[in-house]
């Protein structure tokens, strides 16, 4: 393929935030900026792994289903590994397929993609609708069951945040749920017993990757060096926050999730684990606003 003909990064810009989709690979993004400033990591356009994207969304489901497999009443299913180097199958599907624009103006751009019946044995319509206003980046998912039996449903956002090394992290939350080395949720635990974060604290330099429950809904990212504060606000049913900062790295992720890992495989009450079953024509949707200031994060 030419460099010419090569899939292009859709941009949308407006109230001095600019922002880059690639429809063709996953609806995932390939950066975000603020008068010039970069708050995501940026990438090339013309990569080819939605992992080494700015972010993307989370649908059917979010993170990990043990070894990709569970139980619906008495449909089984088995599910594939979609990652390299991953044993579990993860995020859904619509990251790794290509969406469709339905509509572009200056500030808004909005994409969908049709999932039909196959491995995952219910189709469904996602959608994202991107919108930049003076309040930031707003993300809105929506996940339609297009099937005529209740579907198994999860929808999140995976953004690739841009931190510095004294970078802080302020997210009201209850509990945090213990992981294997498979990063599978073992136990739940009280915040302080991995890295609390509720009243703010320095972000690690060791891994950190773990679901936060209780989630308050809001998340500020403070960059000191900058004097930047980027703020995460999700709407219900996104009340769990998985936070996944790799050492070394200079990002890391915020992810606004409607449920916990391997929720479909949990024993605990859909109350606990974030699990849904969607009727036929039921959606499940929900917004995510990113906004960025030069000041202090307001309490």
């Amino acid at each position: 393929m030419s460099e010419s003909s090569a899939p292009q990064a859709i941009r949308i810009a407006q109230h001095g935030y600019a922002l880059d989709v690639l429809a063709h690979l996953g609806g995932a993004l390939a950066g975000l900026q603020f008068q010039g400033l970069e708050v995501l990591r940026r990438v090339a356009p013309d990569i080819d792994e939605p992992l080494e994207s700015s972010g993307f969304a989370l649908m059917p489901f979010a993170n990990r289903i043990a070894h990709g497999r569970f139980r619906i009443g008495t449909r089984a299913v088995q599910l594939q590994p979609n990652a390299p180097g991953q044993t579990h199958p993860l995020h859904g599907h619509a990251w790794r397929e290509p969406w469709t624009v339905e509509s572009r103006e200056a500030g808004r751009l909005a994409l969908a993609y049709e999932h039909a019946a196959g491995e995952w044995p219910w189709a469904y319509r996602a959608r994202q609708v991107f919108t930049l206003s003076e309040s930031g980046l707003e993300v809105m998912l929506v996940l339609e069951n297009r099937a005529a039996e209740p579907m198994p449903a999860g929808i999140g956002w995976h953004p690739y945040l841009r931190r510095t090394p004294a970078a802080r992290l302020r997210a009201p939350v209850k509990g945090v749920w213990l992981a294997d080395a498979q990063c599978l949720p073992t136990a739940l635990a009280p915040p302080g017993q991995i890295w609390d974060f509720s009243r703010g604290a320095p972000v690690p330099q060791t891994l950190v990757d773990h679901c936060y429950t209780g989630w308050s809904g809001r998340a500020d990212l403070v960059l000191p060096e900058e004097q930047v504060c980027v703020r995460i606000e999700a709407q219900e049913p996104l009340r769990w926050l998985h936070v996944y900062s790799p050492p070394g790295e200079a990002f890391l992720c915020l992810e606004p999730v409607s449920h916990m890992p391997d929720a479909l495989n949990r024993i605990e009450p859909p109350a606990v684990s974030g699990l849904r079953l969607l009727a036929p024509g039921e959606a499940l949707g929900a917004r995510v606003t990113l906004t960025v200031s030069r000041e202090p994060c307001s309490a």
